[in-house]
């Protein structure tokens, strides 16, 4: 098998026939292309999301809060409560601990949301830093991956490949500087202050029908995860998806297809015709790239699901 997450057959196989005891009070639970649980308390609904960081360094409690809460974020609620279980190389250091727990506060402040638990520990066997992090937020209503229905248009903020031209800039610095030269590299290392999809998943959350947040597969990925949720097709143009100069730099001396890496950052929606207009207008006037990629359709897919993410072939 390929690096990364499991492809949605084998996920669908394996992980999804072994879920332990029937839930009682999951609404939204495991699925191809959800990004959090959905659980019903009352009046109110807890939205839970756990994801890994296992492809950064550099700024690996940053992303791994970021990945998180924007998770949380797309299924339509606020992120308030962070766990992250840190496994440390066997090398690491103070000082690197320090720094990881710097940047989880950090990120955290941004977001909102408070550190309330986890798990600390040195990892035998593992030869660099993963987190774990568990993401807790709550809201009145939830919105899925699976909203989605022909005629809806399709909305891009901000472009492709965020998360993964931030990785890339920062853990290969030295070698893109000599290759597509320091201003483009150093511009594309502030990519990491993009990561976050929870102001624009608050803007618009009210006129949406699915939201989604393209991690693993980026782009590509994202739109086939979210057409296989709501068990219908999509249309969009390559040419019709951003993608920045110093993310075209970085995938064109990687030779990688910039639509299939990683791209936490970006926020994939789904809104009525009706709605377009003032959707992109509430995202422009804040300052956030925003455009209409496409439209879903009731079969047929213009992009196709990638096999992996385009990080692994390079990190591996």
């Amino acid at each position: 098998m390929y690096a990364g997450k499991i492809p949605p057959a084998l996920l669908k196989k394996i992980v999804l026939s072994s879920l332990g005891a029937p839930p009682k009070d999951v609404v939204v639970g495991p699925s191809v292309g959800e990004d959090a649980a959905v659980l019903k308390l009352g009046d109110i609904y807890q939205v839970v999301a756990c994801d890994p960081v296992t492809g950064a360094n550099k700024n690996i409690g940053y992303h791994a809060v970021h990945v998180n809460a924007n998770d949380v974020a797309v299924t339509g609620a606020d992120p308030k409560y962070f766990m992250p279980a840190i496994l440390l190389h066997k090398d690491s250091t103070e000082d690197d601990l320090k720094e990881i727990t710097r940047q989880i506060d950090v990120a955290c402040k941004e977001v909102g949301a408070s550190v309330i638990g986890g798990h600390t520990e040195i990892t035998p066997g593992i030869d660099h830093t993963i987190i774990v992090g568990t993401m807790f937020g709550y809201t009145k209503r939830y919105i899925t991956t699976s909203g989605a229905s022909p005629g809806d248009a399709i909305i891009l903020t901000k472009g492709a490949a965020i998360e993964g031209t931030s990785i890339l800039a920062n853990e290969y610095e030295e070698t893109l500087n000599r290759n597509i030269g320091k201003e483009v590299t150093s511009i594309a290392k502030t990519y990491s202050s993009k990561l976050s999809i929870v102001p624009e998943a608050r803007m618009i959350r009210e006129y949406v029908t699915s939201m989604h947040d393209p991690t693993e597969g980026g782009i590509a990925g994202a739109l086939n995860e979210l057409s296989a949720a709501s068990g219908c097709g999509f249309s969009v143009p390559r040419e019709a998806v951003l993608v920045s100069p110093e993310t075209a730099a970085i995938c064109s001396f990687y030779s990688c297809d910039p639509l299939t890496l990683i791209s936490s950052g970006a926020l994939i929606a789904t809104v009525r015709e009706p709605d377009v207009k003032k959707v992109l207008s509430l995202l422009n006037d804040a300052g956030i790239d925003a455009s209409k990629i496409g439209s879903i359709k009731s079969s047929g897919r213009t992009l196709a699901m990638p096999e992996h993410d385009a990080l692994w072939d390079i990190l591996m």
